[in-house]
Parts: C-alpha cells; structure tokens; sequence
C-alpha cells in the first residue's frame, strides 16, 4: 500500500508565498463578466453585459477549507470583478461596508441618470475604495456628456475608470474624442472662467484607448489634481493632448 505523501503542501508554503499564489489564481480576464453575440442591428454591439457571470465562481477558494477562508476571503472579493445591472444602486445599498471595503472591482451599466447622483464617491459610498470600475456603453445610448465630465471632476476613490463601447470603430474613435474635448473644455472654464475660479478638480485624468472591430476601451486613470497655474502654462500643459484629441479625430473622419 503506498504511504500517505509528509513532504511539504501548500499550506505549509509561508504565508506571503500562498497569498502571492492565490493572488494570481484568482486574476480574472479583462472582459470577464462581458458576452460576445452576434452584432445586434440597432447598435452594432459584440459584447453585452453577462446575466450568466456569476463573481461565485471567483469566490469559491474559500469553500476548499477553514484555513482557506481565514486566509483568502478578503484577497477574493478584492480580486473578483463583481458585475451590476441597471438597478446597481440598490444592489450596491444592500451591501453591508465591510463587504465594499473589500470590493475593489465594479462592472456597471452606464446611465446618465444613476452617475448624476453620485457626489464625491461612487454611488456615494465612501467605504467603496475602486482599482477598477468598468462602464459598459452601448453605442445606441447616446451619452450625457456633462453628466459623464461632472463625475470625474468630482469623484474620488477610483483609481482607474474604463469604458467599453462596443459597436462602429469610427463612432467609438469619435464619441472618445468628444468626451475627452468636453472634459478639457469644462476643466479650463473651471480655472480661469467660472464663477469663483479656480475650481480644481478633484484628481487629473489620463487616458489611452484601444480599438477594433468589435469592441473599443477608453481607459482614465486618476493623478494628483493639476495646480493652480496661469492661464498661458496651462495651455502649453493641455496642447499636446489637444493636438491627439485632433489628429484622432480627423483620423476617424478619414
């Protein structure tokens, strides 16, 4: 009869070694929690919300045993997309904040009407401290721009914000290039313009994008607000990125 194995077993690995394997084990792709189907004919979209994704599947390490839930339960929920419909406010109310302390991961579906309430935080919970909050976009839902520029002049807790716009390449180059317009536009008018002025924003936006044919992202990532500084250096800051935001534009009209 073969002897029972006594050489070492995961959990016997030092515990900074097990997290940093559970950390990687528990990496999801990028467009978990996203379907492809056929384009759809009233918007051309690829990718739709997944009603099957389940976060469960992520979440499951913490079934294999007692140690396993003492030691990965938080690093799950951490590590785990968690994908929210239209009605995400009140999913999102449910949650007890020391469940949200721990969510850092959010999929929702844009909606002009649910980003207009959110103050300084999103769905103003200030115990939600985000890596990643995805927006899913279908091109057929046209966007409220100064909706979409007034919540990220003021939100804070969110490290990186990404769009999927799924449907038309050209449409995606286009409404990526108008936003970011309108977000420069509204930040120099804050400075120099508006009542009061200087209204910092809360945390400067860069941005990078990505196309193709059957989804695009526009992804920000949140820096340290721009200083109050004259008129004149905070034109020569923005002109590089005004010149990209043209030279892709007129790339799109072709």
């Amino acid at each position: 009869m073969a002897k029972p194995s006594t050489g070492p077993n995961f959990l016997s690995l030092p515990t900074e070694l097990r997290m940093h394997i559970a950390a990687e084990a528990l990496e999801q792709h990028p467009l978990s929690g996203f379907h492809m189907v056929d384009a759809a004919p009233e918007n051309g979209s690829r990718y739709i919300l997944d009603t099957r994704y389940r976060p469960s599947a992520n979440l499951s390490i913490r079934l294999v045993c007692r140690q396993f839930n003492i030691d990965f339960t938080r690093l799950a929920i951490q590590k785990t997309r968690f994908v929210l419909q239209k009605d995400a406010g009140s999913t999102v109310s449910t949650q007890s904040e020391t469940i949200l302390r721990d969510v850092k991961r959010l999929v929702v579906h844009y909606g002009p009407d649910t980003i207009a309430e959110w103050r300084e935080f999103p769905f103003n919970k200030e115990c939600l401290q985000l890596d990643e909050l995805d927006m899913f976009m279908p091109l057929a839902e046209a966007p409220e721009y100064s909706e979409l520029v007034g919540m990220f002049r003021r939100l804070r807790n969110v490290q990186r914000i990404r769009f999927l716009l799924c449907g038309d390449e050209q449409q995606a180059r286009l409404r990526c290039c108008w936003l970011i317009g309108v977000m420069l536009k509204e930040d120099h008018y804050q400075r120099y313009d508006a009542p009061n002025a200087p209204n910092l924003e809360s945390s400067w936006w860069s941005w990078s994008w990505s196309f193709n044919d059957n989804y695009s992202w526009v992804t920000f990532v949140a820096q340290e607000p721009k200083p109050v500084m004259v008129e004149e250096e905070y034109m020569m800051l923005v002109k590089p990125k005004l010149d990209e935001i043209m030279e892709a534009t007129a790339g799109a009209l072709g």
